[in-house]
């Protein structure tokens, strides 16, 4: 495939549109993550049973006046069961500004697989009264003991977490609301029907014998797409790519790195959303051009879009994971758009004129 020639001033132009897509998309799904930003706070990687277990926390200085308080919390190896461990003792006054350390002795309960500190504020110093709290990350928890290292305190990240207020009033707007629906079980079937139809078509066209011999690129070009088409298929059909999704996920949590995973998502994410915006600019140069190769373009601008939003779909995120639960009539913004682009595609494919291009490149 060839491209045509720009001047500096185009592709400067265009280098620029690029990074400014990446920036933009790291910084949107970057702020997302909605961080608490009025506490900071310090844990061991592991909690050992037995042993002591320090949280410590310190309070931004525009905290109001309350008092502090910190419990310990645990959850099963499925990050499930919930449950209380342990208190520090009684609530304390909070002052901006000021570190507090929060000492444990982690006892032992039957399927405690993680441990995590729960710190809160209230007014009263009772948690039916808080005004803010967080938990932390998940600590692993060990019988055996654990390396200096582990226990060392270090930042570790906070998340919000809904204090008994917030709790009841989430309660009582979700009962006026309708029971929140399943995806629709017609969606990913109908995908792959849509899929295995344009592969079948991209087949087609990459056997046809024409008049005067179809250019071989062009022939490659619609066997990979009808490779790609058939494989997107099959994941639809069985259901892989949402396991594989769910394995990455535990495998992350078990080797703690489910946290600093979170950059490498925002930056392939962000990458994807740079090169689906070259790809289309590719798309825009190439169909200005006659010939029967513009609806190969079309044809490969439906199989990336469906590809790219399906991957970042796979590789999961807080802002995609809540445009996937957002249904109208069981079909999400995700599987709307995937669905789409692979029409796209087929549409593409079968509207390709029989005649060859005659020309040696696209």
């Amino acid at each position: 495939m060839t491209l045509p020639r720009t001047g500096w001033r185009g592709r400067a132009a265009a280098i620029a549109a690029l990074l400014a897509v990446f920036a933009g998309t790291w910084i949107a799904l970057d702020r997302t993550e909605r961080r608490p930003e009025w506490l900071a706070v310090e844990a061991p990687a592991v909690a050992v049973v037995g042993q002591r277990l320090e949280i410590r926390v310190t309070l931004k200085r525009s905290i109001a006046a309350a008092w502090i308080d910190c419990t310990l919390h645990r959850a099963n190896a499925e990050r499930r069961g919930w449950g209380y461990l342990a208190s520090s003792g009684p609530a304390r006054e909070a002052v901006g500004g000021r570190t507090y350390s929060f000492i444990f002795t982690v006892p032992e309960r039957e399927e405690t697989a993680v441990a995590f500190a729960l710190v809160y504020l209230s007014p009263t110093g009772l948690w039916q009264d808080g005004t803010r709290a967080v938990t932390t990350r998940y600590m692993p928890v060990s019988r055996a003991g654990a390396a200096p290292a582990d226990l060392v305190l270090r930042k570790t990240p906070t998340y919000h977490y809904p204090t008994a207020a917030e709790a009841a009033a989430r309660a009582a707007k979700q009962g006026e609301r309708r029971p929140r629906g399943r995806p629709a079980a017609w969606v990913h079937p109908a995908v792959a029907a849509i899929l295995l139809a344009a592969a079948a078509l991209c087949l087609a066209k990459a056997g046809r014998k024409d008049p005067g011999g179809r250019p071989a690129g062009e022939r490659t070009l619609w066997l990979v797409f009808a490779a790609a088409l058939a494989l997107g298929a099959v994941m639809e059909l069985s259901g892989l790519a949402g396991h594989v999704a769910a394995w990455g996920r535990r495998l992350a949590e078990e080797t703690d790195i489910y946290e600093s995973r979170k950059p490498f998502q925002k930056a392939i994410m962000a990458a994807v959303a740079a090169a689906s915006l070259g790809i289309f600019l590719l798309f825009i140069r190439e169909v200005r051009k006659p010939g029967p190769h513009r609806s190969l373009w079309w044809a490969g601008l439906g199989l990336a879009a469906y590809l790219a939003v399906s991957f970042v779909s796979v590789l999961s995120f807080h802002a995609v994971d809540v445009a996937r639960g957002m249904l109208w009539h069981g079909v999400s913004p995700v599987d709307a758009v995937r669905g789409a682009a692979a029409l796209v595609t087929l549409l593409a494919s079968a509207l390709t004129p029989a005649r060859p291009s005659g020309s040696g490149t696209i």
